[in-house]
């Protein structure tokens, strides 16, 4: 599920020109505990624009503890996960990929991860630095780091209405169809969950899985 989401988590399609006259961030992998205060600063900033059962910040879904432990018990996911680090040494965004066997965020609600496959589980950038390629190079790192992997597919989930998908479908991610059933459940989930992130008379709601062939 995109977090620009994951999940999967959104990159912004504008520009901004503060962020423009900046060095270009560097990407930092693999991920360290160092980072994920940081981290999870970045998510949260993400999340708390979205409102579980459509009152509750979703900021307060997932705390230090328990994204801690998920690493713990699944260090193999630090070397999936890239920060984008400014030229202060500040993280100014975040992705995570999983592949099967990882735990993965989002595989209790939304997509189970198969063999072959690595997910883009969240994906994130700072507000004042959207709109300035760092999306795009997170994503070229994310299919570099899968085909390492030996993975056959590069998947994500995002959420319908999120402009991001423009940026998806020009690195080449096509729309996975999904069964009339499962659309129907991810729209319950997402509503619940996120609650109407793109507007409560926008006809998009629910999140369509992509994916990109790495064969």
């Amino acid at each position: 599920m995109e977090m620009g989401g994951g999940g999967g988590v959104p990159v912004a399609t504008g520009s901004s020109p503060s962020a423009l006259d900046e060095p270009h961030p560097r990407l930092e992998t693999p991920l360290t505990s160092e980072r994920f205060p940081a981290v999870i600063a970045i998510q949260k900033q993400f999340l708390n624009s979205k409102r579980c059962l459509c009152l509750i910040p979703c900021g307060m879904c997932e705390g230090m503890d328990e994204f801690a432990e998920r690493h713990r018990q699944h260090p193999e996911r630090l070397g999936m996960a890239a920060v984008a680090v400014g030229a202060d040494g500040q993280a100014v965004g975040f992705v995570q990929m999983s592949m099967v066997g990882m735990q993965s965020f989002d595989e209790r609600l939304f997509h189970k991860v198969g063999p072959g496959e690595a997910y883009i589980e969240s994906m994130a950038v700072l507000d004042g630095n959207r709109g300035t390629g760092l999306g795009k190079e997170m994503l070229s790192w994310c299919e570099k780091r899968a085909r390492e992997q030996g993975a056959a597919v590069l998947t994500l989930g995002v959420i319908n209405g999120n402009p991001a998908q423009r940026l998806y479908e020009r690195f080449g991610f096509v729309a996975t169809p999904r069964s009339p059933c499962a659309q129907m459940v991810s729209c319950c989930c997402l509503t619940v969950l996120f609650g109407r992130p793109y507007g409560c008379c926008d006809a998009a709601v629910g999140v369509t899985l992509m994916h990109k062939p790495l064969a």
